[in-house]
């Protein structure tokens, strides 16, 4: 009897300490997925390639960049035609209205009204995709547009439509062109700024809000700090100003 009833107990401590192993191990692996998905929600895609994160940026695509460049390339030696959208003839903001089409970004047609559009950049953070806008002949308000196809150290290269030549590449260095720039204004999509993809591809690019914080803005991407933030672009503070252009690493 007595050997009965110590068998039992030892069964019943056994079966217990199995027991709370099991319940050890299952917590571990459940809290890693919950913790994951409230900190970076997945982004969703839409039919032309754009990115849409969980903020109000939108990330275009390298994709969809070279298509709204190589659309804009493919009208290149089009003679110029006031209000032309076509091979017949094209003018700058038709060129413009017709590329970023292509891209499913709906632009006004006049050089005028798109520069009113978008965020403006300065010319030392021009990238492919952005519209480059000039006040040619001594005129006092913006009446010329081209959109940048190269940015380098010393150099921004834009296709536009020449009244002289047509569709053909240009530079900011050109003296015509360096006197009579004005600004540089990155687009805006339906769904937001769009941000083109800078020369790193291993960074995004983030346009900064009214009210943002670096610390908010890191946020908004997973693995990244706000003092990778910092040394990624340079900064001297954390101070920040609406229209501010931040490049972001892929992680920290």
């Amino acid at each position: 009897m007595i050997k009965y009833i110590v068998s039992l107990v030892v069964i019943v401590f056994l079966v217990s300490c199995s027991s709370s192993k099991r319940v050890v191990t299952s917590k571990s692996p459940s809290s890693k997925p919950r913790i994951h998905t409230t900190k970076k929600p997945i982004p969703s895609s839409n039919d032309n390639g754009t990115t849409i994160s969980s903020g109000s940026e939108v990330i275009v695509s390298t994709s969809v960049t070279n298509k709204i460049i190589r659309k804009a390339l493919s009208y290149k030696g089009t003679k110029y035609k006031y209000g032309g959208t076509s091979k017949k003839g094209m003018d700058c903001s038709g060129l413009m209205f017709t590329s970023f089409k292509s891209g499913n970004i709906v632009l006004p047609r006049t050089s005028i009204a798109q520069s009113k559009k978008g965020i403006r950049i300065s010319k030392a953070k021009a990238q492919k995709g952005d519209l480059v806008f000039f006040k040619t002949g001594g005129r006092r308000s913006i009446n010329h547009v081209g959109l940048v196809v190269s940015v380098d150290s010393r150099d921004v290269k834009f296709v536009h439509s020449s009244s002289s030549r047509g569709v053909m590449i240009s530079s900011l260095r050109e003296g015509y062109w360096s006197s009579a720039f004005s600004q540089v204004r990155r687009m805006k999509g339906k769904d937001g700024v769009v941000s083109i993809p800078s020369k790193d591809n291993n960074s995004a690019t983030y346009v900064v809000k009214k009210g943002d914080t670096l610390y908010a803005i890191a946020r908004k991407y997973e693995g990244v700090s706000a003092s990778n933030i910092i040394n990624h672009n340079k900064l001297s503070g954390t101070s920040l100003s609406p229209g501010m252009v931040l490049k972001i690493p892929s992680k920290g």
